[in-house]
């Protein structure tokens, strides 16, 4: 999927946002317009003047057992980050408004993990990132999900799928956001990645958001605009706008509609 900026012209280069949410037991992309409950930033991002891509690496599922295949022993490559990569490059040869000098990263949870990871992994590509919630360690993590796709016995694997190991490699702008109440992905995993950025002497934005769990339902206007404002100074250099979102409702409606 590929959203262009509101009030595109095609004569203006564009900051670009790669959308993520890379795990191996779930599409990012449906085959449809519904941008799914990780995809619900997507159309605000374009309207910010953005171009927003959404992709699926190998790995994914829906497809056949082969390409399904192709995930397993490899959470550590965040989805197919080398294939968001050759896609974003793929993109750009026809698409001359797309300005590969700035692309962030976007993610929440999984999506967290391989926002982070993409700045550690690909710092010549990814200038900014936004990681929401990561499970930035997987020896940390949900044993039951990390053993189901690395194995079950298999710590290399869950060395490698840790983000820990890498931060040192942080050249770019990154902000971390974590709920204090999180029960899915503990806060320690986005500690834990501080802690190490502060070891290896970078730069970075951390919020830990009181009384928030996994999805910040109680204050999801809040954590976006804090988001939305990152990438708007980070990847365009210019100030976020001066309007405000209008706050969310949470509603039966909304909650079937993020999660469904």
């Amino acid at each position: 999927m590929l959203y262009r900026p509101r009030g595109f012209d095609p004569a203006r280069r564009y900051p670009v946002v790669d959308n993520l949410y890379p795990r191996p037991q779930v599409n990012r992309v449906a085959p449809c317009f519904d941008p799914g409950g990780m995809g619900l930033d997507a159309e605000p991002l374009a309207a910010l003047g953005f171009v927003v891509i959404a992709l699926d690496g190998r790995g994914t599922p829906g497809r056949s057992k082969a390409f399904h295949d192709a995930s397993y022993g490899h959470l550590a490559d965040a989805g197919g980050l080398a294939d968001h990569v050759a896609a974003l490059r793929q993109l750009a040869r026809t698409r001359p408004w797309m300005d590969l000098d700035r692309v962030g990263a976007f993610g929440h949870s999984g999506g967290g993990f391989a926002a982070a990871r993409a700045m550690l992994d690909f710092p010549e590509v990814y200038k900014a990132a936004v990681a929401l919630s990561g499970s930035h360690d997987a020896r940390h993590f949900n044993a039951g999900f990390v053993e189901t796709y690395d194995g079950a016995d298999n710590p290399e694997a869950w060395a490698r799928t840790s983000n820990l190991g890498l931060a040192d490699r942080l050249a770019g702008k990154l902000l971390l956001i974590h709920g204090e109440m999180d029960d899915h992905v503990h806060p320690d995993r986005t500690l834990r990645l501080a802690d190490r950025l502060i070891a290896a002497d970078k730069d970075f934005e951390l919020l830990i958001v009181p009384r928030a769990e996994h999805t910040f339902i109680d204050c999801l206007a809040y954590v976006r605009k804090r988001s939305w404002d990152f990438l708007v100074r980070e990847l365009t250099d210019t100030q976020p706008p001066a309007y405000r979102p209008a706050p969310i409702t949470i509603s039966g409606e909304l909650l079937a509609e993020m999660f469904s």
